[in-house]
């Protein structure tokens, strides 16, 4: 084999390694980021239409909004299981002198303006004349901002929440103010 032999194979086995290497990084790049599905977008609609009505019967019926919400986070959740989808809220129900946390999530959520940390399945609540906003960290997020800041109003009822939303590896972050 000759030098100019010798060349021409080192350049081709250079060019292979180059080429292998750009398509392996262009693959990995495809994966990281999940691509938005309409599943998640039609399971964000629902919740926000469902809980709105939701806090509607509660009021029309007299009932404690808290456990009325409560239960409907519950069956949302559950209901999600059966479609294959992973849902977990967080939220944030401001009623009466109450603003009520409740986290349905499977990591902690820290209150970051009033140093509170709520496990996982618990709910608390907070005099709403102590409170103007709500800062949230939500751990576990790597796709998005992973600190939601919500205002709070001194008065009517509302409700806000963040949803994580998983089906296998991709998921979605959906924030309801």
């Amino acid at each position: 084999m000759n030098m100019i032999e010798s060349r021409k194979a080192q350049f081709y086995i250079f060019t292979a390694i180059v080429l292998i290497a750009y398509s392996t990084l262009l693959l990995q790049s495809a994966t990281v980021v999940p691509e938005s599905s309409g599943a998640f977008r039609t399971a964000y609609d629902n919740f926000v239409f469902e809980s709105s009505a939701a806090l509607n019967n509660a009021l029309f019926e007299q009932a404690d909004l808290d456990q009325e919400y409560e239960r409907f986070l519950d069956s949302f959740v559950s209901y999600s299981k059966m479609k294959k989808l992973s849902i977990e809220v967080f939220s944030v129900l401001e009623t009466g002198e109450y603003v009520y946390f409740s986290n349905k999530m499977s990591n902690p959520v820290r209150i970051i303006n009033l140093n509170e940390t709520i496990p996982p399945g618990s709910n608390t609540y907070f005099l709403r004349s102590n409170l103007s906003e709500a800062v949230l960290e939500v751990r576990d997020d790597v796709f998005h901002e992973n600190i939601y800041k919500f205002t709070i109003s001194q008065q009517g009822t509302d409700a806000k929440a963040v949803l994580r939303v998983r089906k296998g590896a991709k998921r979605q972050i959906f924030v309801q103010e």
